[in-house]
């Protein structure tokens, strides 16, 4: 079984719907479940390694896609495009840019598209 979740909200909206998202993908890797997650929109500054937030939420956010990282899950940023030149595009160990092509192959092959 495999999952694609599409993280678009910002990593400070309400309700903490990023968080969410990297616990569900945290916890269906425990269970087996092969976890694809793209980062794309407002979520984009999330994959970027030099990001400037330390918040205790930002750091928390970090911690989880590093264990989803190391237990095996794909996550990928699509449209850095869309962020100001002036932002860094160095981009956290693990996390690979991709495109619309990837992100659509990888949904079409996958049991379940989740988007938060």
């Amino acid at each position: 079984m495999h999952w694609t979740l599409i993280i678009k909200s910002h990593p400070d909206a309400d309700g903490n719907p990023v968080l969410q998202a990297l616990r569900m993908a945290a916890s269906a890797l425990a269970d087996e479940i092969g976890i694809s997650i793209f980062l794309t929109q407002d979520a984009l500054p999330l994959a970027l390694a030099d990001g400037e937030d330390r918040s205790p939420r930002h750091l928390i956010q970090r911690d989880l896609l590093a264990e989803i990282r190391e237990l095996g899950g794909e996550i990928r940023a699509v449209g850095l495009e869309w962020l100001p030149r002036d932002t860094a595009r160095q981009l956290l160990e693990g996390v690979v840019s991709a495109g619309m092509k990837e992100l659509v192959r990888v949904s079409k092959m996958s049991d379940q598209v989740i988007t938060y």
